[in-house]
């Protein structure tokens, strides 16, 4: 799929749980939730946020670039003795070494990327940016499961598992599901009155 597609199912998971939410944590809410269904993507080279992460494109500017800053996170892990850093320096190294649909898109990535994200939204008393960036997560799983190149859900193992309802990413199928995505993000947000 697309970062567009992902980005709006993303939003369309995130606003069908904040209908009490006032504007400002509701807003919060929507943005980790857009944050998490592009992450898994960032195993891509090209994904829209390595574009923005590194200076060349390609797989081996990737392996380095992660690498690299896996082992930065584990040096000051284990001198700061921080529990997040060391998460985050496992979590770096996988998604380095990982090809795309693999550690990003499997349980093992969401658990390790997710804890990275809760340490964070508790030392800092922002729990809704945990729970909108899991839904996003989730989100980005659910839809390249729909595509027929699948995921890698018990990464390490190599089998990809994929839904026998295949979307065509870029195709006709994905185009009526970012159109229905949109749809319901509007009625929603006629429901909740914004």
């Amino acid at each position: 799929m697309k970062g567009k597609t992902h980005v709006m199912l993303g939003i369309a998971a995130g606003i069908t749980t904040i209908s009490d939410y006032s504007l400002e944590r509701g807003i919060i809410f929507i943005f980790s939730t857009v944050l998490g269904s592009l992450l898994p993507d960032i195993d891509h080279p090209k994904s829209k946020l390595n574009q923005k992460l590194l200076f060349k494109k390609n797989r081996i500017f990737k392996i380095i670039f992660y690498i690299t800053l896996s082992f930065g996170c584990i040096y000051f892990g284990i001198s700061l003795n921080s529990r997040l850093l060391k998460i985050l320096s496992i979590t770096l190294a996988f998604t380095g070494i990982s090809h795309h649909r693999g550690f990003t898109h499997s349980l093992l990535g969401l658990l390790l990327f997710s804890m990275v994200v809760k340490i964070l939204a508790m030392r800092y008393n922002l729990i809704d940016v945990y729970k909108g960036f899991v839904i996003g997560y989730i989100s980005h799983l659910i839809a390249d499961f729909l595509t027929k190149g699948g995921i890698e859900l018990f990464y390490p193992c190599s089998f990809k598992i994929s839904s026998p309802f295949n979307v065509k990413s870029g195709g006709e199928e994905e185009l009526i599901l970012k159109g229905s995505c949109f749809y319901s993000i509007y009625v929603l947000l006629k429901i909740i009155g914004v």
